[in-house]
């Protein structure tokens, strides 16, 4: 029984993602399980992605950030208004936006740091100003009149393969070796394992927090961007449920919400399954509403597992 609770803890995201893919394939009636429609799925996914390996690094370092929907939403509706209303380059303008979106995650760990605030508690307060300044500079509204010249970033191809795609397998081998193969990638862990140990071990563990929240700045600010260029447009309300969809995916995938333990495999396997599931319930002709229900039972059972896999791992040391 240890065995197999062993080998259900460690391959529960790829059990569920194969569950969902034969439950969807057989409810849909062939149309779900097509190679076209595997496609879609990834590349639906890939701003999702690309925004979970970034929060993977503030997780592993045991903090949770429920700011980053706000910073993708903000910087799509920056650099539309820089382009639209003051006339700036649209490549200075996405650069303008990216590097603000990095600072505002720095700000939060500041902040929390400085203050002794838990960052959960910090990254609530910036998500509703940040999400109140991206509606109040739109004018509660969806921005458009982007240039052309960008939709190679979200909607172009190389060999039939979307570019947004490439993005997110390159970022996902980077952040892989990161955490595999250097001494940032060990002191992450450290310092979300035990951060007392990992101090008295000589870690500037408020160093290592400043950098996890700058590389998952940058990398929610990119998704950000891409996503703007996917539907050429800066929208308020477009990163609406990211924060919870990149936490669950990255619980589903083995990162833990206390920190100390993850990896780059399981979560590209929890983002899929976000993904399949999305598709999955659409296809099925469910609202949004309803969605938010499975979402939400998806979100509890990471939740669980992760802390079975947690006493699991207790027991067998």
């Amino acid at each position: 029984m240890k065995t197999m609770d062993r080998f259900i803890s460690k391959y529960s995201a790829q059990i569920i993602l194969v569950l969902l893919i034969v439950f969807f394939s057989l409810e849909c009636r062939g149309r779900f399980f097509t190679a076209d429609n595997m496609i879609t799925i990834v590349r639906q996914v890939t701003t999702m992605g690309i925004a979970a390996l970034g929060v993977s690094f503030l997780m592993i370092t045991g903090n949770l950030d429920f700011s980053v929907g706000a910073i993708y939403a903000l910087v799509g509706v920056m650099t539309t208004l820089l382009y639209t209303a003051g006339g700036m380059n649209i490549y200075l303008a996405m650069l303008i936006s990216f590097v603000c979106g990095t600072l505002l995650s720095c700000f939060t760990c500041f902040v929390s740091i400085t203050f002794k605030i838990p960052r959960l508690v910090t990254s609530l307060a910036m998500n509703m100003a940040m999400g109140g300044i991206a509606y109040l500079i739109s004018g509660s509204k969806t921005l458009y009149g982007l240039p052309e010249t960008i939709k190679w970033l979200g909607q172009g191809y190389i060999w039939k393969i979307p570019i947004s795609m490439i993005f997110l397998v390159i970022l996902a081998l980077i952040v892989s070796f990161i955490l595999k193969k250097t001494f940032f990638g060990r002191y992450m862990f450290a310092v979300g394992g035990n951060p007392d140990v990992a101090r008295l071990s000589g870690i500037n563990v408020n160093k290592v927090n400043y950098i996890a929240s700058m590389i998952c700045g940058a990398l929610v600010s990119l998704s950000g961007l891409i996503s703007m260029s996917r539907t050429f447009c800066g929208s308020p309300s477009a990163g609406g449920s990211l924060s919870a969809d990149v936490i669950s995916a990255a619980v589903l995938g083995g990162v833990s919400i206390m920190g100390g333990t993850g990896k780059t495999s399981g979560l590209m396997t929890g983002v899929l399954i976000m993904g399949v599931l999305s598709v999955g319930l659409n296809m099925m002709g469910m609202l949004t509403n309803p969605q938010q229900i499975f979402k939400g039972i998806m979100l509890l059972l990471a939740i669980i597992l992760d802390s079975r896999s947690k006493r699991l791992a207790a027991s067998a040391s």
